[in-house]
């Protein structure tokens, strides 16, 4: 499930955060690291009945579609069972 509905006019930075979740933990950690050094936060891993979720935030996005593009690569590659990205 992805969020839409922000109007983008006349804003310069936007808050995004994005929701992971797979039943292997171990893809999780890799991504999680991955995002903190390129400036994310978060990054804890929680366990809910039988799936791992990291949720991971950044306070200055400027562009949605660059910002779905970079996340979707490492989404793919990763085959990540579920992701939500909410911007506000």
């Amino acid at each position: 499930m992805v969020q839409y509905g922000l109007e983008w006019e006349g804003v310069e930075y936007v808050r995004v955060t994005h929701t992971l979740k797979s039943t292997e933990r171990e893809k999780l950690e890799i991504i999680a690291g991955l995002l903190r050094q390129a400036g994310y936060r978060g990054g804890k891993i929680d366990w809910q009945t039988g799936i791992n979720i990291v949720r991971l935030s950044r306070d200055d996005v400027s562009s949605e579609p660059d910002e779905r593009a970079r996340i979707r690569g490492i989404v793919d590659h990763f085959e990540i069972e579920d992701w939500t990205v909410t911007f506000s």
